[in-house]
């Protein structure tokens, strides 16, 4: 796979290599001599890198997990621990670029209604914030469906959660199970969400991941392409 034009990363295999460059060169061909144009390549490559950064993370944890199981010692547990809190921080922060980067280009299009010219209103820049934005701006667009899909979407909303809780409030301990035979328990649990820790756990969530941003991008290329 080519490397990615914003930035030169080789992207991994799960990542929207298709629609993330679709709408790159279309909006680099209309936008680049922009002033503000800074505001969006910044979050086009926070977008590659923290999806990528979830991906690595997600592969300490995986390699932890086989060394040494779900229930190490305390400093390999701490390592596990700390690899799922940058798979699933990173992997947000993707969804969080994602929607930065969307902002930035409903700025080139109505500056009043997408303001990114102080600190406070590039702080104010979240999904749910650039969803509210592009609902007043663009009433009716078809973009809008995608948006309300992917909010409403549970695996969205575990993972808006999950990084919530991680960075905010808690470092989950872990539920352990004992079987009756000497292979029959099951699998050891993280108390958040009650997730087994598990060799399917990065998998699953990072394929969800693509999926999700997948979607929105190929929305926007389509959005993008419609302002000529």
């Amino acid at each position: 796979m080519p490397a990615l034009t914003p930035n030169g990363l080789t992207p991994h295999h799960d990542f929207p290599f298709d629609p993330y460059e679709a709408v790159h060169a279309k909006v680099a061909a209309k936008w680049s001599g922009t002033a503000s144009y800074y505001q969006y390549s910044g979050a086009w490559n926070a977008l590659a890198y923290r999806f990528h950064g979830s991906i690595d993370a997600g592969a300490k944890f995986q390699k932890s997990l086989k060394d040494f199981g779900a229930h190490p010692a305390p400093h390999q547990r701490y390592q596990q621990e700390e690899a799922l809190f940058n798979f699933f921080s990173n992997g947000f922060a993707a969804f969080e670029a994602l929607f930065y980067g969307l902002f930035a280009v409903g700025s080139f299009i109505d500056t009043f209604a997408f303001p990114l010219t102080t600190p406070k209103e590039e702080q104010r820049v979240s999904p749910s914030h650039t969803n509210e934005a592009f609902k007043r701006a663009f009433p009716g667009d078809p973009i809008l469906g995608v948006f309300a899909n992917l909010f409403s979407d549970a695996a969205y909303q575990r993972w808006r959660d999950m990084r919530n809780v991680l960075t905010h409030r808690a470092a989950p301990g872990r539920r352990m199970y004992v079987g009756i035979g000497s292979n029959d328990a099951p699998p050891v649990e993280w108390k958040l969400n009650g997730l087994p820790l598990d060799s399917a756990l990065v998998p699953k969530h990072q394929r969800e991941l693509s999926h999700l941003i997948s979607a929105v991008l190929s929305a926007a290329d389509t959005f993008v392409a419609a302002q000529a």
